[in-house]
């Protein structure tokens, strides 16, 4: 799936390196530099790289309305909360941070699938409409309005379907699912590119929001557990903090083993 570029200086501001995991979710794990730890799953060396660094990136993948837009608006929700919980005013997740925390792992989820796998442009026959200058799609876009080109729509437009289509199934499929916010006793959390089929929500080294879980303190072997779980589920990539203070652990720890029945 090719990437369309923008006119030369991008005049509309349009995003073009989109965060699959949102920058300041990033920079919650980031050391004293500013830089987190990074594995690429390909067998490269550990690198130190900042948030904005692209391997976090798609590439104008979707557009500047599900971006700019629906996206921002659920990771600002999330980033309320999870600041909220940091600070110690949120002690639970209730109905209402339910929900937060629910369209933001879908969000994530979805946006990793659209990464990896990009989508088509979409044809309609019979429709053509008006010819539009380079200039005139990107002020269109630039003010989340769709288009077509010769009956044709640019594929990122569709991505705002899928992210809402995606987040309204996730909702009914786990409308009775409770989440526990946890936290490691001893040693830190590794974020993978994405956890998949694990409903686990990164928030800083020591804490996670996590699904079927309470409330708790998890020991070492429990944190080392979640953090084989990230290696595993990895596609591209994991980082952390600081990855040698991430204990490993294969054997899982009763009581966390229903994390692994999903």
């Amino acid at each position: 799936m090719g990437f369309e570029a923008t006119q030369k200086g991008n005049p509309h501001k349009l995003t073009i390196n989109q965060h699959v995991f949102p920058k300041k979710s990033i920079d919650r794990f980031s050391d004293e530099n500013g830089l987190v730890q990074l594995c690429r799953k390909d067998g490269a060396k550990v690198i130190r790289v900042s948030s904005t660094n692209s391997l976090f990136c798609a590439k104008r993948v979707w557009d500047q309305g599900t971006e700019a837009g629906i996206g921002k608006g659920i990771e600002d929700r999330f980033q309320a909360l999870a600041e909220s919980i940091l600070s110690g005013a949120s002690k639970v997740i209730g109905c209402f941070e339910k929900i937060v925390v629910e369209d933001f792992f879908s969000l994530w989820r979805t946006r990793r699938k659209l990464r990896a796998e990009g989508l088509d442009d979409v044809e309609i026959q019979g429709r053509h409409g008006d010819f539009l200058t380079k200039d005139e799609q990107e002020i269109l876009e630039e003010k989340h309005v769709m288009f077509f080109r010769d009956g044709v729509m640019p594929g990122r437009f569709a991505a705002r379907i899928h992210v809402f289509g995606y987040m309204n199934t996730f909702r009914h499929d786990n409308r009775d699912m409770q989440w526990g916010i946890v936290r490691a006793g001893e040693g830190e959390f590794i974020v993978p590119d994405c956890f998949q089929d694990m409903m686990i929500v990164p928030v800083s080294p020591n804490l996670m929001i996590i699904a079927d879980q309470p409330n708790s303190t998890l020991t070492r072997n429990e944190v080392a557990v979640i953090n084989q779980a990230a290696i595993a589920r990895s596609t591209d990539y994991y980082f952390a903090r600081s990855l040698p203070s991430c204990p490993v652990l294969l054997d899982s720890p009763p009581r966390i083993q229903r994390l692994f029945s999903k």
